[in-house]
């Protein structure tokens, strides 16, 4: 890629504090020209996912591309309808339960140290990085809600998991959003 076509980044990709926001995050839900969709083709999905930690070695297939586009649309769906305290699309949650249906599947018991884990069985490393984001989606879901949080900045939009002890988070990224707006706050008082 030259110089030219190579693509803007975001200052603070991985803010959210969870893999499945994180994904949602890849679709920036903003006007700014510099963030776009980061997972729009397969070469694209393959250089997030590395940077998410995955050990992905190849871009995936169309059909797989597609399929990871239909859940994060819906958990971009079911977070936001969270953010602005409504009920989720049905339609969502279906995908959703269709994607942890198929990742429990998955499940096998293995042993570990002196016991056993829960591992995914899955044969391709891409269905085994899916399957992650569907069970941190449905832990997430089955958590307390109030931690899945939106950046209230307009210009960003972000989703975030709030871990603090008092739930006081309020900015995807404090020395970005939330930097900004504590500028915008001093200088509307000097006017």
């Amino acid at each position: 890629m030259s110089p030219a076509t190579t693509p803007v980044l975001p200052k603070h990709e991985f803010v959210a504090g969870r893999l499945s926001l994180d994904f949602c995050n890849s679709l920036s839900p903003t006007r700014r020209p510099t963030l776009r969709d980061r997972i729009e083709n397969p070469d694209e999905f393959l250089a997030w996912a590395r940077r998410a930690g995955a050990k992905l070695e190849q871009t995936p297939a169309p059909r797989t591309l597609a399929r990871l586009h239909r859940l994060r649309s819906a958990l971009i769906g079911i977070f936001h309808a969270l953010a602005d305290q409504r009920a989720p699309w049905d339609r969502d949650l279906a995908v959703l339960n269709e994607e942890l249906a198929e990742a429990r599947a998955a499940e096998r018991l293995v042993p570990e140290g002196t016991g056993f884990a829960v591992a995914d069985s899955s044969l391709q490393v891409i269905d085994r990085f899916r399957h992650a984001i569907a069970r941190d989606a449905g832990a997430l879901l089955t958590g307390d809600l109030r931690r899945v949080k939106r950046c209230p900045s307009h210009d960003c939009l972000w989703l975030f998991h709030d871990d603090s002890k008092n739930l006081s988070r309020r900015w995807c990224a404090m020395d970005d959003c939330g930097t900004l707006e504590k500028v915008r706050r001093y200088r509307g008082r000097d006017s």
